[in-house]
């Protein structure tokens, strides 16, 4: 087996071993806060579920997560530094793109940041579009300001929902692996269905296979 081999297969644990790590901390921090507040269903955040967007105000996405996280998440996760929205290139973060070279997110963004104890970086905000915001999401960069920065190798996203007794859950859920490897492996320059790539990984046993689209 050539070290470049060696190289990559341990790059591949490492991240599975981190994305496992993260959603075990991640899901464990939702049962201590619904310990503490009741249901997910029930928190005052979800008032923001389906809200329109301010025009007055740009930020209500990032203000609603940053929200969320503080009240519910913050509390019950072991991280380094002060957790805030902050821009990412102001921390020294770079962009990320797809696997196809594509930008996703441009460090001149701002997210809110929580940089965990164990180098594992979280970013949240909220999905939706220009007219709503339908419910929190959090990236998951599992080596910090380390390169490459590309979806489906260093950069994963799940999605809170409080419908979906998870709690926590990533892109596709529920779909067929077949599927799921496809989507993960997409190059269509249009769609960034590398997002897919978390749910092969948690379908295959928080492992990333030799048939994953790395």
């Amino acid at each position: 087996m050539t070290l470049p081999t060696l190289v990559q297969q341990n790059q591949k644990k490492v991240v599975a071993t981190r994305l496992k790590q993260t959603y075990s901390q991640l899901y464990q921090a939702i049962n201590m806060a619904q310990a503490d507040f009741g249901d997910m269903k029930n928190w005052d955040v979800n008032d923001n579920y389906q809200s329109s967007n301010d025009p007055d105000n740009p930020n209500l996405g990032k203000d609603m997560a940053a929200k969320f996280v503080e009240t519910y998440l913050k509390p019950y996760l072991k991280y380094t530094g002060i957790p805030g929205l902050r821009r990412l290139k102001d921390l020294g973060y770079l962009s990320y793109y797809s696997k196809d070279g594509r930008l996703y997110r441009s460090n001149s963004e701002s997210l809110y940041l929580i940089e965990l104890s164990n180098g594992v970086t979280l970013m949240f905000g909220y999905n939706g579009n220009a007219e709503v915001y339908s419910l929190p999401i959090v990236f998951v960069d599992i080596n910090g300001k380390t390169k490459p920065n590309i979806l489906g190798r260093d950069f994963f996203m799940f999605s809170f929902d409080s419908v979906n007794s998870m709690k926590i859950v990533p892109s596709g859920y529920g779909l067929t692996r077949e599927a799921l490897k496809r989507l993960c492996g997409l190059h269509d320059g249009k769609t960034y269905d590398y997002l897919y790539c978390t749910a092969l990984i948690m379908h295959d046993g928080w492992e990333i296979k030799k048939d994953y689209p790395w």
